[in-house]
């Protein structure tokens, strides 16, 4: 090679090394570009999502999800920010592009549970708490959300125990407090042993129920067919009223009461 011809070569190669590097800092400038949108519009649907703006919250995950497709975070938000406005395909779609990333992760399958059980697919939904519970068996939403699909299935013989824990340990103690979905688990729990037909334990977490919330008409209501199953007629009708008094159109205790009618 010539000497003329090894300086153009030697040019040429200079510019083509520097094009190249050019390229590759053009490049991750704008992966940068990218990850930094997708943070920001995370950080600001996470704070539409902690304030309960869950519809508010959605644009700002998409566009987070738009600019890096892999962003696990604010997609599990996404899928939860969709299950929360009751859009369950595109919650279960998003729960189950992460989960592909992601398996295990246990709120994820937790997720797909709920979303699962608020369709109806009540077999799906117990896979997925199944999952949940495998990765964390002190997952107390899952567990709750396992012994409710038993219950909605009508198995109750299986969910009675489920519901009896979650049930007492949810109650707290000196150290713990309450957890805020007793007082729904309780009721459960108490339907729970009606329909198996342990009337005076039934009584005892129906009141138990009352007590704690006194304007639920639905357990004055399962008091009321609790009392008439045990024979007591006159604690039954007062359970009965109460009921519809605090809810005039519930058809339930409306049927207890023209049962007790002379």
């Amino acid at each position: 090679m010539t000497n003329p011809t090894r300086r153009c070569f030697t040019r040429f190669a200079l510019v083509l090394a520097l094009t190249i590097g050019i390229g590759f800092v053009a490049s991750g400038c704008a992966a940068m570009a990218q990850s930094l949108q997708a943070q920001r519009s995370y950080d600001q649907g996470r704070e539409r999502y902690q304030a309960k703006d869950y519809a508010g919250a959605i644009p700002h995950l998409e566009r987070a999800l738009g600019a890096q497709p892999d962003f696990d975070e604010a997609e599990a938000l996404l899928a939860w920010s969709y299950y929360h406005v009751a859009k369950y395909p595109e919650a279960t779609k998003h729960f189950r592009q992460a989960l592909a990333r992601k398996p295990q992760w246990e709120g994820l399958h937790g997720g797909l549970g709920w979303t699962r059980y608020r369709v109806g697919r009540y077999q799906l939904a117990l896979e997925s708490f199944r999952q949940a519970l495998a990765l964390d068996r002190n997952y107390r939403d899952a567990a709750v959300g396992y012994a409710y699909t038993l219950f909605d299935l009508g198995r109750y013989a299986e969910a009675v125990s489920h519901l009896e824990r979650l049930t007492k340990e949810g109650e707290g103690g000196m150290l713990q407090s309450p957890a805020s979905d007793v007082g729904e688990v309780r009721s459960r729990f108490a339907w729970t042993l009606f329909y198996l037909g342990d009337y005076a334990k039934a009584r005892e977490q129906f009141t138990k129920g009352i007590a704690a919330r006194p304007e639920w008409s639905g357990l004055h209501n399962g008091l009321g067919w609790t009392f008439l199953r045990l024979g007591d007629k006159v604690q039954a009708r007062r359970s009965f009223q109460r009921a519809v008094d605090l809810k005039p159109d519930l058809a339930d205790a409306r049927e207890g009461l023209a049962q007790l009618q002379p």
